[in-house]
Order: structure tokens, then sequence, then C-alpha cells
């Protein structure tokens, strides 16, 4: 009995032992993994302070560390999350430079066609109507774009060209999916006007209508079939229109895109038409900037929502794939503005990414730490010995729908470069009857 009680002993003794070492372990563990990842936070911290650069928005002498990437590649697009004013004085700042030092000045819009072509005018001739048309429509449809913000700046690019030579003033072109279309309409009306035929007497008779939101449905499903006849009859069609025919077959496949059965989605869309009016426009071996939605701008896609205009090209055989330079702006204790349906007017609220209730971007600490109120900072990512070699920091995050997770199927990086953007004011929104 007295061996029995001694084994037990022995055994219990043991096991204490063990689950000792057990319980050592796992706090050894625990402060291995925090050691760990203390030590790779540090090393982040330690590469962003030694690639950042301080942008003040009032001077010319800013994009230092850009300067490089820009004169290697074709494509810079500015990614912003709409809402915040210093993302125009920032478009604007980053747009002189690229049109000192590289000559940029192929604006790419998130526009429709029609709309960059009142823009184009204005910026020709000051006509204010043109731009006020462009305006109108924006405020209407309450879009944030519709803000004294951005109509300021097109204002400032007039009066950048006004000192430009005729090969370094800025135009634009749009390349989104249609969205004034009674401005659309008018520009096909323009184009087809000019020529008789009986190619062209249906189509005369549809868009000479007066304009009518209702009929939009019916007009996008005719466009398809348009399309097609377009393609069918491709010789007749050039015959007769001559060097308008690739833009006419442009605005006329653009058009068909509303029809939910042809299946092209928004990004979709936009991609497309870079393409074609890449080839349009005759852009090979042109220096182009544009800034673009948060989505449209990264170079992957991300799980779950999908590809959007740059992830797209990127993972494409387009000659700009590997050409392309993405430039993201995060918000900091910001603020922007939203349409509130309720009171019919514009609200302003918080707008900063280190918080989930909006977005809560992985890393985005390491920037606020290194950074000053009130500044607008930029960091590049692509630098010699980068830790943010396919990382997902200052990529992925957490929103209120889910997790935001980048997928690395065609790049190293989500983004070259990010700008922090601390306590930016909001978008001035236009007066409603503007």
């Amino acid at each position: 009995m007295k061996t029995t009680f001694t084994i037990i002993a022995v055994l219990l003794r043991k096991a204490k032992r063990k689950n000792i070492i057990t319980k050592l372990s796992l706090v050894f563990f625990i402060f291995l993994n925090f050691l760990n990842t203390f030590g790779q936070e540090k090393i982040y911290k330690n590469y962003l302070s030694k690639n950042s650069e301080n942008i003040v928005l009032k001077s010319d002498a800013n994009w230092k560390i850009l300067k490089e990437d820009a004169e290697k590649n074709q494509l810079i697009v500015f990614g912003e999350s709409h809402g915040a004013q210093n993302t125009q004085l920032i478009d604007f700042n980053l747009l002189k430079f690229l049109n000192k030092t590289v000559g940029t000045k192929n604006y790419i819009a998130e526009l429709d066609y029609a709309q960059a072509e009142n823009i184009n005018d204005y910026l020709k001739t000051g006509n204010q109507k043109s731009i006020k048309t462009v305006f109108r429509y924006l405020v209407k449809i309450h879009a944030q774009w519709g803000n004294q913000d951005f109509y300021d700046k097109i204002v400032k690019i007039r009066n950048l060209n006004k000192t430009l030579s005729k090969d370094k003033k800025i135009s634009f072109t749009g390349i989104d999916v249609v969205q004034d279309h009674e401005e659309y309409l008018k520009l096909i009306q323009k184009i087809i006007n000019r020529e008789s035929s009986t190619l062209l007497d249906s189509l005369k008779m549809k868009i000479d209508q007066p304009y009518d939101d209702a009929n939009m449905a019916s007009l996008s499903i005719y466009a398809r079939n348009l399309d097609q006849k377009v393609e069918k009859n491709e010789v007749a069609f050039q015959n007769l229109l001559g060097r308008d025919y690739p833009l006419f077959k442009y605005l006329i496949k653009n058009l068909s895109y509303d029809d939910k059965s042809v299946g092209i989605n928004r990004p979709e869309g936009i991609y497309r038409n870079f393409k074609n009016l890449y080839l349009i426009k005759h852009f090979e071996n042109k220096k182009l900037y544009g800034m673009w939605g948060f989505f449209h701008a990264h170079l992957v896609p991300f799980q779950y929502i999908g590809g959007d205009l740059i992830s797209k090209l990127v993972n494409s055989d387009h000659p700009i794939a590997k050409k392309i330079i993405s430039i993201i702006s995060l918000p900091l204790d910001s603020k922007y503005n939203v349409w509130n349906d309720e009171t019919k007017s514009w609200d302003k609220k918080p707008f900063s990414y280190d918080n989930d209730s909006l977005l809560k971007v992985e890393g985005i600490e390491d920037l606020k730490e290194l950074t000053l109120p009130n500044s607008t900072t930029l960091f590049k990512l692509n630098g010699t010995a980068s830790p943010f070699i396919k990382s997902g920091r200052l990529l992925n995050g957490t929103s209120p729908q889910g997790k935001l997770v980048g997928d690395f199927i065609n790049s190293d990086l989500g983004n070259q470069y990010i700008i922090l953007i601390r306590n930016s004011d909001w978008l001035h929104p236009l007066p409603l009857n503007y």
C-alpha cells in the first residue's frame, strides 16, 4: 500500500513539474512572439522614417522621392476616398509637379467623355457655361464631386495653362462609364449631325427627342444593338464618319454598358474604356496622370471585392501594365462630406482611417507617430530593402463590412506610395441651387 502511495506522489510531482514547464513554455512563446512583433513593427517604422517627405501644399518644392519613379513610369494614379479637401490641393500640386518635371499633360479623369470635354472647353476658352454644366449635374445627383474645392482646382488648372506653351497645356480625358447622359447624347448628336445617311437615321430620331431620364434604359438597349450593327458594317461607318469614327464607336459602346444584359459592370467598363481611348488618343509613350477613388487606384484587387481599373491593367498584357505608380491617400483626424437624405443637406463627418467604424488600415499608427498634426506626408513603400513587399501592411484593414485584404496576384505591393493626410477640412459643397 505504501509503495502505491509513493508512486502516486512521485507521479503528482512530475505532473506538477510538467504543468509548470508547459505554462513557462507558453509564457516564453508569447514573449518571443511579442518580441518578434515588436521587432517587425520597429523595422517598418525605421524604414518609413527614412523614406518619407513632408509635402507643403503651398510650395512647388515637393515630390523629391517620387521624381525617379515619375521619370521611369508612364501612368501615375492618385487614389483617394472622396470627401477630404486636401486631396484636391494635393491633386493640383502633384499635377503641376508632373507637368513641369516629366511633361505630363494628359489628365485621366473619373468623369465620362462628355463631362471631360466640357471641362476642356472651359480650360481653352474660359466658357463658364461649360464648367457649370459639369458641376450642376454633380450637385443635382448629390455627388461628393460637386464641391467648391474641385471647381477651384479646375480654375487653377486653367490659370496654369495660361502660363504654359501649347505643347504642355493640360487637358482631360474622361474614361468613366456614362454619368451625365444628357450631355453625353449631345456629344453624339454633335458628331452625327455633321453627316447625312440612312445608317444614322434611327439614332438621330432617338437622340433628337427631348431628354428624359426614363428613356435611358431603352436607349442603352438601342446602343447595344447599334454597337453590334457598327461592328458588322465597320467599313460603311468608317467611310461615312471618317476621322470621327473611332470616337463615335467608342461613345456607342460605352453607352451600351448601361444595358445590364451586356454584363459589363463599372470597374470593367472603365478598364475597357481606358484601353480603347489609349489607342484613340494615341497615348502610347505619353505621360498620364489622374486622381481616382480609393478602390480604382490600387495595384492589386481586394478579396471578395474584385479588380478595378488599375489592378485590372496591372494584371493584363497592356503595354502600360508594368509602368504604373499608385499613390494612395489615407485620412487621419479629418472631415468629409456625406449627403443626408432626411435633411436634404450635406453633413460634415469624421474621416479617419484608424477606426474600424469607417476603415482601420493596418499599420496606420506608424504613420501617425512619424508625422505632425495638420501635415501632409508622402511615404515611399517601394524603396531599397522595403519590408512592405507582399506584407499587406498599410493596405489591409477592417471596416464595418468586414476584413479588407489585398490579393497579390500580379504585384508585390498594393501601391508604391502612401500619403497621410492629417486634419483636413471637408470638401465644401456647392449650393443646392447652383
